[in-house]
């Protein structure tokens, strides 16, 4: 396979012209704000003229308890639309006006369930950029990365966990946003050809098409088991009591503050503290916390560390082992997933790209378990890939099978 051009040729090239249809300059300070029904006239004009729209969100889960979507960010032809979802806007025309076309997304997995959770909304086809970059093994996968080692733009990340529920947002944070749209097109186009080249456009189709399937799922509800953070396991039985009881009044703090819980106390600090009970006396734990959580929170705060202390470890809700009726690998399922490893990574290694992209290791331990499980677990072109392993040790597994 001949050697692909670098990202630096296709920009030159891009820029002379050699890459028909799009262009390498996107103004990213122009732009139409939405935030009245009438104003989606244009962008439902625009939606209506192409069969791709490069999109991205911008969500408040940096600062609020409660994740919202809070800007849709579209690009329909050569006009970019900021849409504000907080001004009680009728979107159903935008999802009726999208749901034919490819989405040129960046990093999809987030945006595909956040518009999934606020619609139900389901494309009927996705371009993952993030997904593209990682199969052509780009070493850099992030937005700002790629549009500077692909096309020379400089995109600044400094909004990026800015508070996207303030109103108005500021100039700044509104062209950021346009930002994480405009360039996608000639992205896409760029990386596109690569995976051509590479002959592996079907392995991104299969990627984007199965993330689309996944993010019906949603976000990952909270279960009894939240509580286990971190080195949990680890943890002396008193410290595992006091972890629980904290973890508890965080989130109550955080749902009564409107703010995500990382921002009420760091795992890490809910931690040290549940280790510091178990190791010395309430009171003088309480005494060392700084001065802000004991003034401003000291009475929750005090009992949840007196309820931890109280608390029999034993009550604590624990997951039933093996929850999913499978026993530990034994001897023989190990060696063949060490024989599966070995074969993913020998290919990743010679298609440069990351091993886990053709199979993680919980992948590996079902397939371990049974082969005959690989159009399952895997995808096409992932199966395609440790065929020769797989059939190995099918012929292994068939031939006690035949003895008996």
């Amino acid at each position: 396979m001949r050697a692909l051009e670098t990202n630096a040729a296709l920009a030159k090239r891009s820029s002379s012209g050699q890459i028909p249809g799009v262009s390498l300059t996107s103004k990213t300070t122009d732009y139409v704000f939405i935030d009245r029904q009438d104003g989606l006239k244009a962008l439902i004009r625009d939606l209506k003229k192409v069969d791709e729209v490069p999109i991205d969100t911008e969500a408040d889960n940096l600062h609020h308890y409660h994740t919202r979507v809070c800007l849709i960010q579209l690009r329909a032809g050569d006009n970019d639309y900021l849409v504000d979802p907080l001004s009680n806007l009728d979107l159903q025309p935008i999802w009726d006006g999208l749901r034919d076309k490819t989405l040129i997304m960046h990093g999809s997995d987030f945006d595909l369930r956040l518009l999934w959770e606020l619609a139900e909304f389901r494309p009927a086809f996705v371009f993952d950029t993030m997904l593209a970059a990682q199969l052509v093994g780009a070493q850099r996968i992030g937005l700002s990365s790629l549009l500077d080692d692909y096309l020379d733009v400089h995109h600044p990340k400094d909004s990026q966990k800015s508070d996207w529920s303030r109103r108005p947002l500021p100039d700044k944070m509104l062209h950021y946003a346009v930002g994480d749209v405009a360039h996608l097109p000639l992205l896409k186009k760029m990386i596109e050809d690569q995976l051509r080249e590479l002959g592996r456009l079907e392995w991104h189709r299969q990627k984007c098409d199965w993330q689309v399937e996944v993010a019906q799922t949603g976000f990952p509800r909270q279960d009894e088991y939240a509580w286990r953070i971190g080195p949990h396991n680890r943890l002396a039985p008193r410290a595992q009591a006091t972890l629980f009881e904290l973890w508890h009044w965080r989130e109550s703090e955080a749902r009564r503050m409107d703010r995500p819980p990382f921002k009420v106390m760091s795992n890490d600090y809910l931690i040290r503290l549940s280790n510091a009970v178990a190791d010395g006396t309430i009171q003088a734990v309480f005494d060392a916390l700084p001065k802000g959580l004991r003034r401003g929170r000291s009475k929750g705060l005090k009992e949840a560390l007196e309820r931890g202390a109280e608390r029999d470890p034993k009550s604590l809700p624990r997951r039933p082992r093996n929850r999913n009726g499978r026993q530990p690998l034994n001897a023989a399922e190990l060696q063949r997933q060490d024989g599966l490893k070995h074969c993913r990574d020998k290919a990743a290694e010679g298609l440069k790209i990351d091993p886990t992209l053709i199979a993680t290791r919980l992948q590996l331990a079902r397939l371990a378990r049974n082969p005959a499980d690989a159009s399952e677990v895997l995808l096409p072109w992932q199966v395609g890939i440790l065929e020769p392993s797989l059939e190995v040790f099918l012929r292994e597994s068939a031939a006690p099978e035949a003895a008996s």
